[in-house]
């Protein structure tokens, strides 16, 4: 059932109203316009100016849609900067905002691309358990420090995601932890399947 231009108009409402803003007639006509396009099955694009509030005005409808057709909606950003900005701030305070009025509660995931994430057989891989061992003692240098903090962290990570780690991580070093889609061996050949973060990460997003 496609909702009303009218419910569109009074979720975005309660929402900005909810976060001290104020009425937008851009926003609004955003939303329906977003709304028509999801339950229409169609496209749309949007041009809008700095202070929009561009992304009320496709989170809105999107959360609607979803909670009401009980179906999941899939946001792509252009930038991790933004996905964090919605994760953090807007969908949290969205879905609080939403649920007196909603059959359901809002709920939401983030899922990026492998190499966000810690590979635990390459982590484990990097430096030898055993610290006095003369290998790791020859090439000890700021580098493999850095790695063995990243591990440390890891053991004690809920994500492994490299955006929650809390110091800078220099490249070369997340490079040498991370793995893309091509070097992945796979959930059911690898040692570290069953613990895997990515893994872990798209069963958060199919179950959201």
């Amino acid at each position: 059932m496609a909702e009303s231009p009218t419910e569109v108009d009074a979720a975005l409402e309660t929402v900005v109203t909810e976060l001290g803003g104020e009425r937008r007639e851009g926003q609004h006509a955003m939303a329906n316009a977003v709304s028509a396009a999801i339950t229409g099955d169609s496209h749309v694009i949007v041009q809008a100016g700095t202070g929009t509030g561009k992304s009320l005005g496709y989170l809105v409808p999107a959360a609607l849609h979803a909670v009401t057709e009980n179906k999941a909606v899939i946001v792509a950003t252009a930038t991790l900067a933004l996905q964090k900005q919605l994760v953090d701030r807007d969908l949290p305070r969205m879905a609080q905002a939403l649920s007196p009025s909603l059959p359901r509660p809002v709920t939401f995931a983030v899922l990026k691309g492998r190499n966000n994430y810690i590979c635990l057989q390459k982590l484990h891989g990097a430096i030898p358990e055993d610290e006095s061992d003369a290998l790791f003692t020859t090439q000890k240098s700021a580098l493999a420090e850095q790695v063995i903090a990243v591990r440390e962290w890891a053991e004690q990570s809920p994500t492994g995601d490299r955006d929650d780690y809390p110091d800078d991580i220099d490249p070369r070093v997340w490079r040498s932890l991370s793995v893309g889609r091509r070097e992945c061996v796979g959930e059911s050949r690898c040692s570290f399947g069953e613990e895997c973060f990515t893994v872990k990460r798209r069963l958060e997003a199919q179950e959201a």
